[in-house]
């Protein structure tokens, strides 16, 4: 095997998959629900949906640095 490679099984594909899904589909799911709350004037919903997006570029961050260090520690020497 060539050096630096790595060797991802299916468990680490669903799990990259997953890391990288679930913050990305909230932050899809808050700029819906945001544009909705616009549309029918409702600014409470519209400030929970702006926090909601908050988090999931948080969450989003963090579990790509996550990633990076784990993929980093699984390199072949």
């Amino acid at each position: 095997m060539e050096q630096g490679t790595r060797v991802a099984g299916p468990a680490a594909r669903l799990l990259r998959l997953w890391l990288w899904g679930t913050p990305l589909a909230m932050l899809a799911l808050a700029v819906l629900f945001g544009v909705l709350a616009v549309g029918e004037e409702e600014w409470g919903l519209l400030a929970a949906m702006v926090v909601l997006g908050l988090v999931a570029v948080g969450l989003f961050v963090v579990q790509w640095r996550l990633l990076k260090r784990i993929s980093a520690g699984n390199e072949k020497p």
